[in-house]
Parts: structure tokens; sequence; C-alpha cells
């Protein structure tokens, strides 16, 4: 019976290791990274798209600026962010990585809004009259892109991740472009 308390001891530990081992100690994989920080960016959530990149950024900008620069601070305008976010898909071409460095190329396929404002209001594009322009265009763009077959464009781009504290962050290389 001992011998029996012993190996299951034994067994659990070992399942322990192997599963710490298999996830990383918790570590996302930079692709992941990549994503959320893009999913958090374009939908309008800069505070929690700040966590996400590297300490070096963070010395070059405060997360109220980085907030302040890329908010959409109109409520419709940020409606819309979450609502074609909600409809984009990211999608990793390839990915080299070395110890603490990665760069991902990613194609990102969201609503080509262009064509979907020109579907809507044709050669209106852009309401004139109307009583209330924000609330008629936020209806006709949510009744357009529920019913589906919303055309789409795809870009592509590079994004340096570097590894900080054994996490993967992502590095915009604020200082040479700020």
């Amino acid at each position: 019976m001992k011998k029996n308390k012993v190996f299951m001891k034994k067994y659990k530990l070992i399942i322990f290791l192997t599963i710490i081992l298999i996830l990383g100690f918790g570590n996302e994989p930079p692709e992941q990274v990549l994503i959320k920080f893009l999913k958090a960016f374009y939908s309008n959530n800069h505070k929690k798209a700040y966590k996400y990149i590297s300490e070096k950024d963070k010395k070059v900008i405060s997360r109220k600026n980085f907030e302040t620069q890329n908010n959409l601070d109109d409520p419709f305008r940020q409606e819309m962010a979450k609502m074609i976010n909600s409809l984009s898909t990211y999608e990793v071409n390839e990915t080299k990585t070395d110890v603490d460095r990665a760069i991902i190329d990613i194609t990102i396929t969201a609503p080509d809004m262009p064509k979907v404002l020109a579907d809507i209001f044709g050669p209106f594009y852009g309401p004139k009259s109307m009583e209330n322009p924000h609330e008629t265009m936020r209806y006709l763009l949510q009744q357009y892109l529920k019913k589906g077959n919303v055309p789409m464009a795809e870009s592509k781009g590079k994004f340096a991740l570097v590894k900080e504290g054994g996490h993967w962050k992502i590095f915009l290389n604020l200082k040479n472009h700020l």
C-alpha cells in the first residue's frame, strides 16, 4: 500500500511537470500575443493593447499617451471599430524566431469599408440632409454587416516581437518612429 502511494505521488509529479513543459509555464506563443494585440488595438481597447507592447516602447510612450493618440473619441466610430474587428480574421503566414526575437508575417482580412459604404450609400456616399446621420449610418451599417457576404480586403504586415521576462511583447520601435 505504501509503495502504491509513493508511485502515485511520483506519477502526479511527472504529469504536472509534463503539463508545465508543454504549456511553456503559461507563456503564449508570439503569434497568439500578436493576434491579441491586434484585436485589442483594432477594437479600440488601447489600454489592453498597451499591455502587449515592449518595455522599450513603454519608455517612449506612456499608457495614457498611447491611449490618447490611438483612441477613437467618437462613440459611433468606437462602435464601428468593434463591429469591424468582430468580422476581421488574422492569418499568420510565417514566423521566424530565435531565442528572444520573432518576426511574424501576418495577413489581416477585414471588411472593405470603402466598398461597404459605397454599397450602402451608392452615389450619395456620405449622407447630406439626414436628421441624425450617425444614427442612420449606424443602423444601415449594422444591417449590412449582419446580412453577411460583406466585401473583404486583405492587408499584410510584418511585426517584430521580443521576449521580456519569458513573455513575448510587441516591439513597435517607437523610439525611431515618434
